[in-house]
């Protein structure tokens, strides 16, 4: 069933507009976001570093894009540039008719919601499946996303129930795990089924990678298991190195779902391998206004985005309908200064309060609020409005005017109120003026009041944060937790957060003993590692099975080799492309991974330089089980991935 033609996935099944759900939703983003940045005393420095890759990126846009676009086609891809919209539809549309592709699986990606995508597809005869919770959501719903990150935050889980009763036929609980779940088990058969894979990508770098975040795992089914993996950026994703995707993948997880790094990172560098051979690659670059952006002086950081989505969780006018609100499909202070160049180019600068708070939590240090009011200033919408408040703001600015005009200004209100000019519901104006009532309040405070004598209260400080600890290329290093004497207990303690575990293992002996309780069926890498281990198990009559030509098979228990850890982030580093072992846990209910213990103490640093020295393919870092929260912010653990995953520092010998 192709659900974006279904007649009844036409009709919404809630309104769009004021949603109870939004605001809830953003208040727990923001408090998760605040909890982990009470942790993290370097978080300015990042934001600093950051936005110095930025810049520089924007600055040397044309050299790093045909570096990047040498390097990918050197390693097998194929680069195809879309200076807008329509030709990016045009381009992609042509990749499935020259592959003859009919069926096509999606991960979430803003950038194919800018070009309209899917109608372009579906109008094509494709049959499009979005594979992110929330998106496949909002696909059935028939609305546009509602949040960067959260497409379905304005839905409640009763409507989603509803939704999934009525497109699919399909009923459970209004609980978001069993909706979580049933959808699961819906989406995950059309992976196997797609002949083209579509995503997005997060950044990408001069030498040649790729890094895509994700929590679900869809988008490693996406890019992974169909025979075509199409990935679509806006150009503004290029950095000049990938070690500076260091602070960035600090900034980006933090900001947008409170997370120390997503449960998935991926690293494309080549071509991955499938049973018939490798898979075939495009990436399209989009340029669609953003070459205009960048050359405007005032408003070409708005290119430095990372769509983290929290100058909209922060935002009072987006907490009250979402990105519907704004009739666009990047919203909020980012889509304001996006709008008049992004096309369709418009001017929505009126849909802000200018509180500034949206400037406060930038994590890359936009000036939204300042480049907001910048944009006002040369709108034409609301002219005589504004103009009228500029008049009342000179007015106010200045006691002596105010205080001759107001006698004036009083006797004008009550003479509309009186002649009911629409003035009958607001407030009775105060007998005395604000400037009496101060004066007189004045000449109480000189005859005595209570709280003279009292001392001031001390002014508020912020904690002094310690000096930024910087390695050789100036990169800004976390610094190691003092309560926690060893990298292999900060491992620990960072899995146990991120839903995992770990253990040491000595021996295949010692690891088949652990193995025999583990659920059937039980798959193993084809790696010398582990075919020890399957001697030992046949010793003990337990039964499993050697990945060598199934591919991705069902398994209650997938047994892989990874290739190290990150302590500071409880991250796994995997080999995500080599073969049948490296898709075994697609189908688990359960991944075990083992780690040499020499590369087990990986700094952030050291492990961005690991996937670059490692060359072709695709490597993975993963951080607990996958996991989504897509229906009311509620945590569901093993979203699209194994719902339980144990590191094994393994000892290969004892």
């Amino acid at each position: 069933m192709d659900i974006t033609t279904h007649p009844e996935a036409r009709s919404a099944a809630v309104t769009l507009g004021r949603s109870p759900a939004v605001r809830p939703a953003a208040h727990r983003a923001l408090a998760t976001r605040d909890r982990l940045l009470a942790g993290y005393p370097l978080w300015e420095a990042w934001r600093a570093q950051a936005r110095a890759s930025k810049t520089e990126a924007v600055a040397r846009l044309d050299e790093l894009l045909d570096d990047l676009e040498r390097a990918v086609t050197a390693w097998g891809g194929r680069v195809l540039r879309a200076r807008d919209a329509a030709q990016a539809r045009r381009l992609i549309l042509d990749v499935a008719r020259e592959h003859g592709v009919e069926t096509v699986v999606k991960a979430k990606s803003m950038t194919a919601e800018e070009i309209g995508l899917n109608p372009a597809l579906t109008a094509a005869g494709l049959q499009v499946m979005e594979t992110d919770l929330g998106e496949f959501i909002v696909q059935l719903a028939g609305h546009p996303p509602a949040h960067l990150t959260a497409p379905a935050l304005h839905l409640n889980r009763r409507q989603i129930a509803d939704l999934f009763a009525a497109h699919l036929g399909l009923r459970s609980p209004a609980d978001p795990e069993a909706l979580a779940r049933l959808a699961t088990a819906y989406i995950k058969p059309h992976f196997f089924e797609a002949q083209m894979g579509i995503t997005g990508v997060n950044f990408a770098t001069p030498e040649g990678a790729l890094v895509l975040l994700e929590n679900e795992s869809n988008l490693r089914f996406t890019a992974t298991l169909p025979k075509i993996h199409l990935a679509l950026m806006g150009l503004e994703k290029i950095v000049p190195r990938l070690a500076d995707v260091e602070a960035m993948l600090r900034l980006l997880p933090a900001s947008a779902t409170g997370q120390r790094l997503t449960a998935l990172v991926h690293f494309i560098q080549g071509l991955k391998v499938q049973p018939r051979g490798n898979q075939i690659f495009y990436l399209v670059i989009l340029d669609n206004g953003r070459r205009r952006l960048a050359a405007d002086p005032e408003l070409a950081e708005a290119l430095y985005c990372l769509r983290c989505g929290a100058c909209l969780n922060v935002c009072p006018i987006f907490q009250v309908g979402a990105a519907h609100l704004y009739g666009r499909v990047y919203p909020g202070a980012i889509g304001i200064l996006l709008a008049p160049y992004l096309a369709p180019v418009g001017d929505i600068c009126d849909l802000c309060t200018q509180c500034g708070a949206c400037q406060e939590i930038c994590p890359v240090g936009i000036r939204l609020a300042d480049n907001i009011r910048g944009l006002r200033r040369h709108s034409r919408r609301f002219r005589r409005l504004r103009g009228l408040t500029y008049a009342a703001g000179a007015v106010l600015s200045r006691p002596r005017w105010y205080r001759g005009l107001e006698p004036a200004t009083r006797g004008l209100v009550g003479l509309a109120a009186r002649h009911g000019r629409g003035l009958s519901r607001l407030p009775a104006l105060s007998p005395e003026s604000f400037h009496r009532q101060q004066q007189g309040r004045r000449r109480e405070a000189l005859l005595g009041d209570e709280d003279q004598g009292r001392p001031p209260l001390p002014p508020c400080q912020a904690p002094r944060a310690p000096g930024p600890d910087r390695g050789e290329s100036g990169r800004v290093a976390a610094t190691e937790n003092p309560d926690l004497d060893s990298p292999t207990s900060l491992l620990a303690k960072r899995l146990r957060e991120a839903g995992s575990s770990l253990a040491e293992v000595k021996g295949p002996a010692d690891l088949a003993r652990r193995l025999a309780a583990e659920a059937e069926p039980l798959w193993l890498e084809d790696h010398p590692w582990l075919r020890e281990v399957a001697g030992e198990l046949e010793k003990l009559g337990v039964k499993h099975l050697i990945a060598q030509a199934d591919w991705a098979p069902e398994a209650g228990t997938a047994v892989t080799v990874g290739l190290g850890a990150i302590p500071e982030t409880g991250s796994v580093l995997v080999d995500s492309g080599a073969g049948p072992g490296a898709v075994l846990a697609f189908r688990a209910e359960k991944q075990i991974v083992l780690l040499p213990r020499p590369s087990s103490s990986l700094s952030l640093g050291q492990a961005l330089e690991y996937v670059r020295r490692r060359g072709p393919g695709l490597v993975s870092w993963l951080t607990g089980p996958s996991r989504t929260a897509d229906i009311e912010k509620v945590l569901v653990l093993g979203a699209q991935g194994p719902i339980n995953l144990e590191i094994f520092l393994y000892q290969e010998e004892v």
